[in-house]
This record gives C-alpha cells, structure tokens and sequence, in this order.
C-alpha cells in the first residue's frame, strides 16, 4: 500500500466514525413507569421517548445513569432487557426515580476510543497492511493447529474447523443450529492444551455474547482435564475482563471471574452523582480528574488480569478502550471473534493486529453491524464485517453444514433461501428418537400439520401515532387466537412472537397481556439472535415496506426464521408477498407432486413449451417447478422451482438440445 493509499484510506475510515460520532448521542432520557428493588439492583420499567435518537438496547450496559432528585443520585446500568423496556442499575447512590419520574443514562464513549486508535498514523497503517496482506495471500502455518482428536461429538465440518487457527484470518461460518460457539470452544480449549505457552484473546459484541463464549471454552476444558493435565492448568488461567458480566453464567465457574474491585466501581458511581455542570470549570476539571484516576487504578487492574492470563475475554468495544493495557502484552498467538459478523470492520481491523492469528466466527447471512449515519464511510467502516474478505470455497473458511435445531421443513426453507441448499439437518439428530419426537406437532386449527405454514391474511399495516410506528391490528388479533389455540399443546413459554417493527410488537404483547398470555415470547427480530422456540410466529406486518427489501432485512427474515425448532408460521398479505424474498419463501413450501414428469417427454412436442404452461415439471437435477410463463413467442419459459422459490427463465433451444428433442 502507497502512502496515498494509506492516508486516502485511513481518511475514510475516519470520516465514517466522525459520521456515527455526529448521529452518537450523550445522554439519554427516560420516563420511568415502575420501579422495584431486588436486593442491591434497582429494576426500572422505562418508556423510550418517541423522539429519542437512541432506543433502549444492550450498547447502554455500563452507562451511567443519572438524575436529578431531590436528592440527586447515580448508579451503574447493570443490564438492559429491551423487549421488558427494564433497566438494572447497581451501585445506587440513593433511591432512582419513580413513576413519572425522568432518569438521564450516559451511554459509554467507546466510538472515540476507536477514533483514537484510527488516528494514531503508526497503528492505522498497520492494521490497513494487515487487511492488504489478507487480501493478497491468506497464509496457512499447520504447526499452529490443535488437534481435533479430543472430542468425539464433533461432526465432520466442526472437526475441520480445527485447521482455522492456522490460517492468518481463518472464518467460522455457523449458520444457526449448528453448534457454532460449542465447536469455538472446544477449539480454543484444543489450542491451549496443544500450545501451552499461547496466549488468546477472545472478544464478542455484548457482554452475554462474551460469557457464553468463555464458558464454553471452560466447559470444553472440563471435559478434557480428567485425561489431559494441560487442560486443568489452562482453566485456572483463563478471564473475564470487565464488570458487565452475567453472574448467572458463572455459577459453578467462579475461577473465570477474577478478584475484582468493586469499590473502585462504587466510587465511580458516586462521583458521578457530583457530576457538575461543564460551565463551572474549576469544579468540573477537579472532577474530571477525580474520575480519570478512578478509571486509571481499574486499568492497571485490568493490566494485573492479563499478566496472568492465557486467554483474556471482553467486549470489542472496551477492547479498544482497553486498548494501551492490551497492546503491552502483544502480539496474542490468537485473536478470535465470536458474532465477528455483527462487529463492524474499523472495530475488528483495529484489534486484529494485537495477534499473529485470527479467527472470526459467525453468520454473514444473519445480522450485520448497527450503524446509524447513513454516511458512505460510515456504512462501509463500521456497518460491514471482515466476512466480506471471506472465500467460501478457500480452506480459510470451515462452513458447519449441519444443524439440530429446526426440523427438516423449516430446515429446507432457511437452507434453500439463504445458503444455497448446503444446510441440512445433522445425521445424529435424524437418528434421535428424543429429538424427532420433540418436533412433533399436534393438530391446531387453522395451521398446517407440516412444520411450516403460510397463513394468508387480508389486514393492511397503518401507521399509529400512538404506538409511533407500523401497527397491523388484524394480525395482532388472528395471532391471539393462535395462540389461546396452541398453547392446549405448547408450554407459553416455547412460543415465540416475532416482528420487525417495536410498535407492533407493543400491540401484540398488549393482546396477549390481556389474554393470560404473558409468558408467550414477543420480540423484535433484531433482540431473538441466538434464541430458539417450539413454535415461532412471524408478523412482517408491512412486507412491501423498503425497510423489508434491503440487504439487512433479508438477514433479519433469516433471524426470524431460523429460530423455530419445530413449528414456523408466518403471516402473509398479498402486499407482503410484493416482497421477492417473502414470496419466495411462500412458494419454497409449496408442495412437490409426487411423480413429478421429466421435461424430456414434451421437449420433442411441436407446441413445447407451451404445451406444459401451469404443469410441474423436472429438468434434470437442475429444477423441479411449476412452469409459469411462455416467454418471447416460445423461445424461452419461466418455471417457479419448487425448492428454491425463485423464479427461472430456461432457453427453450437449450433444453430441447439437452433432453433430445429436435430445435
């Protein structure tokens, strides 16, 4: 890379966070609706202003949260859970606000500490050379694989995935149900056994997100530590960096959360309470002051954490406000990133480096980084993955091609759709009477006694000022009544609501509330990643809308889809099936004939192709479909294909010379 590029480059890159910095809010209000206390943790019911620029969402875990009083106070926002519209606060310097009441969070700044990495001239040209040399050649180093032969329960693809840290970038394609953050773990347990000297830094988008993938290493680890004595020593040196840890993740596994300080944390909080106002100076920079030596004792902490660790994990987001105490101990012999498709490229390229490997594992067909300036550089930066680098038919990328969660229809429907066929349900589970079982449907009114069923409706979505956004009343409704029928079958809590809109999941829970419904799942798409439930229900609720007809919609369909283990339904108007992608997906459950007619015994017929026009035909091992349309006086016809949903044009020329009829 030439200076020019180099410079031309870096200048994008911080064009783009300057873009999201200027969309970036620094505070937030809420109107609080209800508060209790749950020993030390306040719970706070919230409603999320209409005008907000900024919803309630996990990227508010660790703000600090502010209000006036009398008496003012402070705490640390512990959680977060969206869909309750609840904020957790520990640390409380008093009592938070009541109904009616406002509470004022600060979300964390780690934009600017991003920005500050990019700035640095001799970083940014290392980790831009770092992507060149990607791009040029992906090198693999075998010594540096760990060996697959510990764990009998890995399927094929699982067991190759083994050979990724190898590479310079190596990509875990996990599609869901496949047993992506297990097969991580065992990997990264295999690796610190076989290379007991290596260090690993292990970083994911949310403080869950990073729990999850820890204890999976230490679970992978446990179950190697009776046969292997390495893997007990690697589990007394593995951490947890930060204070947003799930405690609950943790129990029986407290060796991962190191002796922490939490009154440094206490203090923090405090201070924050005497938050002056920025126009008095001088009580403002004391403060200022106060508070940056706090944050300056919990980084050398963080610094004791490291030095003893052989595999630290955190956010990416304070990873790169951790960044200096992370750099003293580089190079890492491996940088992984779990959910590494939903961490933007600027956050990934920035904290690649800091390793000699790396993996990213996750799902480029699911959901992709959140950015909120529509910037160029900013979409481009921060609102796309390093899987955009990843050749899925390069030894660099493992693809898990089996998956034990969605029962074999819905498993068509998502493989079909989104991963050009390659994801099919695994041997194992084919073969499980209890997982077989476990998808058996009972017979509900209305639905099919297939796994998948599209239910035509005739209700139109409108805009509600009072929900402030698409509301669809009559699918509100129709999915009551579904549900008052299913759950005669189905525990409430394995069934789930899902919508792309947060107004219309409001009416829906509203429904269901007053129904004795409350335990039924109703979730925006964007928070159901990584959930799965007996039963899903999906309410596009507007399919002709724009929103549904972007590339980012087509992974958030993908999310919804996915999440069903054995009954999917889906609610359908003929203005949502305007939507290719929704009508496609219909049209994949539509289904095939048996005996379905070879197209070789018409092609010879002086009317072909119009002599089959409506009729399902086979064309070889290409299609099986409906043929739809004549096209251009006979020289070619169209055919909806019965497994993939789309709509194909053939040369009727073409087929005639293939299957032996005369031109």
């Amino acid at each position: 890379m030439s200076q020019d590029q180099f410079l031309q480059t870096r200048s994008h890159v911080l064009n783009g966070i300057s873009a999201e910095l200027a969309r970036a809010v620094k505070y937030v209000d809420f109107r609080v609706t209800g508060r209790r206390q749950e020993g030390p943790y306040w719970l706070l019911s919230v409603e999320v202003p209409a005008t907000a620029r900024m919803g309630l969402d996990e990227s508010l875990e660790g703000a600090s949260a502010w209000w006036k009083g009398p008496p003012k106070g402070a705490a640390d926002v512990l959680s977060v859970l969206p869909e309750a519209q609840q904020i957790n606060l520990r640390y409380a310097t008093g009592t938070p606000p009541g109904p009616s009441e406002d509470i004022r969070l600060y979300p964390p700044q780690f934009l600017e500490a991003l920005e500050r990495l990019w700035q640095d001239p001799a970083w940014s040209q290392r980790c831009l050379e770092w992507r060149d040399q990607l791009e040029r050649a992906n090198d693999h180093r075998p010594a540096g694989c760990p060996s697959d032969g510990h764990f009998s329960w890995l399927r094929a693809a699982q067991r190759s995935s083994f050979q990724l840290p190898g590479w310079q970038a190596g990509f875990l394609w996990g599609p869901p149900g496949t047993g992506k953050t297990r097969t991580l773990g065992a990997m990264l347990a295999s690796y610190l056994v076989k290379f007991p000297q290596s260090r690993v830094l292990l970083l994911s988008t949310t403080n869950t997100a990073v729990d999850l993938a820890l204890v999976s290493v230490d679970r992978a680890l446990e179950e190697l530590e009776s046969q292997l004595p390495a893997a007990r020593e690697a589990r007394k040196r593995c951490f947890r960096l930060g204070n947003h840890f799930v405690a609950r993740h943790y129990v029986g596994r407290e060796h991962l959360i190191p002796v922490k300080d939490e009154e440094l944390v206490r203090a923090l909080v405090a201070l924050e309470a005497k938050r002056p106002d920025p126009s008095e100076v001088q009580a403002y920079g004391q403060w200022k002051a106060a508070v940056e030596a706090l944050r300056e004792r919990m980084r050398q902490h963080a610094r004791e954490i490291l030095e003893r660790s052989r595999l630290g994990a955190l956010t990416t987001a304070l990873a790169t406000f951790w960044f200096t105490e992370l750099a003293q101990f580089a190079p890492f012999d491996l940088v992984v990133f779990d959910e590494a498709s939903q961490v933007g490229q600027a956050y990934a390229l920035a904290l690649t480096p800091l390793g000699r490997h790396a993996v990213f594992a996750g799902d480029p067909e699911q959901l992709a980084p959140i950015v909120q300036s529509g910037h160029d550089d900013a979409v481009e930066w921060l609102g796309t993955s390093m899987f955009q680098y990843m050749n899925d038919e390069h030894g660099s990328t493992c693809f898990l091609d089996e998956q034990s969660r969605m029962a074999a229809d819905i498993c068509k429907v998502v493989s079909n759709v989104f991963y050009r066929g390659r994801l099919r349900v695994a041997r194992d589970c084919e073969k499980n009477p209890d997982w077989v079982h476990e998808r058996r449907l009972a017979p509900v009114r209305d639905l099919s006694d297939r796994c998948f069923t599209v239910l035509p409706v005739e209700a139109s979505s409108t805009w509600s000022r009072n929900y402030n956004g698409a509301i669809r009343y009559g699918t509100a409704e129709l999915i009551r009544e579904l549900v008052e029928r299913l759950v005669r079958h189905v525990d409430q809590d394995d069934i789930l609501v899902l919508t792309p809109f947060r107004a219309q999941r409001v009416l829906i829970r509203q429904f269901l509330t007053n129904a004795g419904l409350k335990r039924v799942g109703v979730s925006t798409v964007h928070r159901a990643q990584g959930g799965e439930r007996h039963t899903v229900i999906f309410d596009p609720v507007d399919g002709g809308s724009d929103f549904l007809k972007t590339t980012d919609a087509r992974r958030l369909i993908n999310v919804a889809l996915s999440r069903a283990k054995a009954r999917l339904v889906v609610l359908l108007s003929p203005h949502d099936r305007g939507n290719s992608l929704l009508d496609r997906i219909a049209n994949v459950m539509v289904h095939v004939p048996t005996g379905v007619p070879s197209i070789a015994g018409f092609v010879g017929l002086p009317s072909f192709p119009s002599c089959v026009l409506g009729m399902a035909v086979q064309i070889g091992t290409t299609a099986v479909g409906e043929v739809t349309q004549v096209l251009d006086g006979g020289a070619k016809f169209e055919i909806r294909d019965f497994r993939t949903g789309e709509l194909r044009v053939f040369l009727t020329d073409f087929v005639r010379r293939k299957f032996g009829g005369p031109s």
